[in-house]
C-alpha cells in the first residue's frame, strides 16, 4: 500500500460500498458497519434522500463551485431552525477545520492564546489538540512534528471533577481564551456528566470567559438537535458536522450574538476562507438531509432510541448473564463497549480499568470482522435508521460470543 493514512496498512481492509446498514470490502464480502461512516452516517448508506439529493443535483445543472451561493444560504436557515441560540454559521470542509478555526475566533475576540480544555475531548488532528494530559495534568504530546511551545497554550480540566476543575479554573481565569470541550464525549458516552457541564457553563458565565461546545459527534444526532438545547445552555462558540453533511465532508462553526459583536467591534480581520468551505455540494446534500430530518424528526429518531435502548439493554443483559467483566454505556445513539466490570467517571479512569486488555480488544475486534461485523477501532459505536432489531440482534450474539472468548470472568 503506498497510502499513509491511517488503517490502510493493509488492501485486506479496503471497502467499496455500502446499502443501509451494510458495507461491502474489497473481498465482496458484506458486513454490519458499527461506525457509521465514523457517526456521519444517521439514515443508512446510500439511503434514498441522500441518492435523491446527488440526482437532484445533477439533474438540475448544478457545479460544485467555491463561490458564495444559494445552497448554502438556504442550508443556514434550515440549521438556524435546529440551532436556534446561534447568529451566524461559518462553514468549514471538516470538523477538525471547524475547531481550529473556532479556536481563531476565540483568540481573535479575546486577545488571549491559553485554552482550557477537559480531558478525553477530542478535537480532530489538529496540532493545537494533539495532546493528552499526563498524570500530573500537564500536557503531553501524542504525535511528532508538533511545534514545542503549543502545549503552552492548552490547560487540562479534570473531566466529570467539579472541585478539581473549579480550582484550576479559578487559578487561570485571567488568562484563558475559552474553555473548549466536549459536551458528551466519544470515549465515554454517558448521561452522568450533566452537573460538570453545567457547572462549567456557570463559571464562564460569572467569569466572563468564552465557552465553546465542540457537538460535532452530538450535533443533529441527538434527537434533531444538541446538548445545548436539552441542558438548556448557551455556548459563545460551537462546532458540528458530521450527520449534519448527511454523508458529505462538513464542518459548522456557529457563534452567538455576543461574539458577533466583539467581531464587529474590535474590527479585525478573521479569516474563514478555504476552497471547498461551503461549497454547493455538500450545502446542498446537507440541506436535503437537514429538511427530512425536521419534517420526519419524531418517526426517525423514535426509531432511533428505542433500537438504541434494545441494543444496549439486550447486550448487557447478556453481558451480566455471561459473567463477562465488562459493560456497554451510550447517550442517545452513541454507544460504546467498557472493557470493564467498573464505571470510569472519565477518560483517564477508563484506561486504567481497561489497561493491559488492548490484546483482548484487537483479538475481539478481529473475531467480529470475521463474522461480518465492523467493530470501530476508536471504539466509538453509532446506531443508525437504517438498522432493524433483525440486525441488532445478529450483533449482539457475535458480540457476546467475542466477548466470553477474550473478556469472560
Amino acid at each position: 500500500m503506498n497510502i499513509l493514512n491511517e488503517g490502510y496498512n493493509s488492501s485486506k481492509n479496503l471497502f467499496k460500498s455500502g446499502k443501509g446498514p451494510y458495507i461491502t470490502g474489497n473481498n465482496n464480502k458484506t458486513y454490519l458497519d458499527l461506525t457509521c461512516g465514523s457517526g456521519t452516517i444517521l439514515l443508512g448508506h446510500n439511503n434514498q434522500v441522500f441518492k435523491n439529493s446527488l440526482k437532484e443535483f445533477l439533474n438540475k445543472g448544478y457545479s460544485n463551485f467555491s463561490l458564495p451561493n444559494v445552497h448554502a444560504h438556504k442550508f443556514s436557515n434550515n440549521l438556524k431552525k435546529i440551532l436556534p441560540n446561534f447568529t451566524k454559521f461559518i462553514f468549514c470542509n471538516s470538523g477538525a477545520e471547524a475547531n481550529l478555526k473556532a479556536l481563531r475566533i476565540a483568540r481573535a475576540v479575546t486577545g488571549k492564546d491559553i485554552v482550557a480544555n477537559v480531558t478525553g475531548s477530542w478535537h480532530g488532528s489538529i496540532d493545537q489538540f494533539l495532546f493528552k494530559s499526563d498524570k500530573k495534568g500537564k500536557p503531553s504530546s501524542i504525535s511528532s512534528g508538533l511545534e514545542k511551545n503549543l502545549k503552552n497554550n492548552i490547560i487540562y480540566l479534570p473531566y466529570n471533577e467539579i472541585e478539581k476543575t473549579k480550582k484550576i479554573l479559578i487559578k487561570n481565569k485571567n488568562k484563558i481564551s475559552c474553555v473548549f470541550f466536549e459536551p458528551i464525549q466519544g470515549c465515554l458516552p454517558t448521561g452522568d456528566n450533566e452537573l460538570y457541564i453545567k457547572f462549567i457553563s456557570n463559571f464562564c458565565k460569572k467569569n466572563n470567559i468564552l465557552l465553546m461546545l465542540d457537538e460535532i459527534i452530538t450535533g443533529v444526532r441527538i434527537n434533531c438537535s444538541n446538548i445545548q438545547n436539552i441542558y438548556k445552555l448557551k455556548s459563545d462558540i460551537s462546532t458540528f458536522g458530521k450527520v449534519a453533511g448527511g454523508g458529505m465532508p462538513i464542518g459548522i462553526i456557529g457563534i452567538s450574538k455576543r461574539i458577533e459583536k466583539k467581531l464587529s467591534m474590535k474590527n479585525k480581520k478573521v479569516f474563514f476562507g478555504g476552497t471547498f468551505s461551503g461549497n454547493s455540494l455538500s450545502m446542498f446534500v446537507g440541506n436535503k438531509i437537514i429538511e427530512y430530518l425536521i419534517k420526519n424528526k419524531k418517526k426517525i429518531f423514535f426509531k432511533i432510541s428505542t433500537h438504541t435502548n434494545y441494543f444496549v439493554k439486550n447486550l448487557n443483559q447478556q453481558i451480566r448473564n455471561n459473567n463477562i467483566k465488562a459493560r456497554v454505556i451510550n447517550f442517545h445513539s452513541i454507544v460504546r463497549i467498557i472493557f470493564s466490570e467498573k464505571l470510569p467517571k472519565n477518560r483517564i479512569q477508563r484506561d486504567f480499568f481497561e489497561k493491559k486488555k488492548n490484546n483482548n480488544r484487537n483479538k475481539f475486534i478481529k473475531f467480529l470482522k470475521k463474522n461480518k461485523i465492523i467493530f470501530p477501532n476508536n471504539g466509538i459505536m453509532f446506531i443508525s435508521h437504517a438498522m432493524e432489531i433483525k440486525h441488532l440482534q445478529f450483533m449482539i450474539s457475535k458480540i457476546v460470543i467475542g466477548l466470553k472468548k477474550n473478556f469472560k470472568s
